[in-house]
């Protein structure tokens, strides 16, 4: 009887061992595609407050209601709810330019941000700029936008097809504009 046990105990240790070995291909699908799933996030907040800092400095706050964020190897991105409120700081760290919008997306493997609906943004000297839809490339220190836009800047103001200019509304293009000018 002990020479039995002894026999078979090695026999199935060798046997439960080998079936151990290899995966077949559809278990090898079966781990990858569960791999993959956990690279996929998705995350939700309300009331939202976002400070983005380089070189320690603050260089944009951001509120807004509800934010989803959808991040995989693809595409990184979060949209915003509104309204959406960003506040853009100059290089002493002071308040510089202010943007109120119904809705934003932020890029932030492009260091962009897409503002929709009722975009108005604020800027030194009075300058104000106001459209349906602006983009903003941050390291660029760019905005555009292909729409109407009314653009002021004391005491003119000037409607156009097309804006592209600098974040704080000092240099700037537009395209096929018609408007107001005070000329001293």
């Amino acid at each position: 009887m002990k020479i039995t046990h002894l026999f078979i105990l090695p026999v199935m240790l060798m046997l439960s061992g080998s079936g151990c070995g290899e995966l077949t291909e559809f278990e090898n699908k079966q781990v990858q595609e569960a791999l993959s799933d956990s690279l996929f996030t998705t995350t939700e907040s309300w009331g939202i407050n976002m400070e983005i800092m380089e070189d320690g400095k603050l260089k944009l706050k951001l509120s807004g209601t509800y934010a989803s964020s959808i991040k995989n190897e693809n595409q990184n991105i979060s949209k915003i709810s509104g309204p959406v409120y960003i506040e853009i700081f100059d290089e002493e760290g002071k308040p510089d330019t202010y943007v109120y919008t119904d809705s934003a997306v932020h890029l932030p493997d492009k260091s962009a941000f897409e503002m929709f609906g009722s975009v108005r943004v604020n800027a030194p000297e009075g300058k104000k700029l106001r459209s349906e839809y602006l983009k903003w490339e941050r390291q660029k220190d760019r905005v555009s936008t292909p729409e109407f836009v009314i653009f002021i800047s004391p005491p003119d103001s000037i409607a156009a097809e097309g804006f592209f200019g600098d974040s704080d509304l000092t240099n700037y293009t537009l395209n096929e504009g018609g408007g107001r000018a005070v000329i001293d």
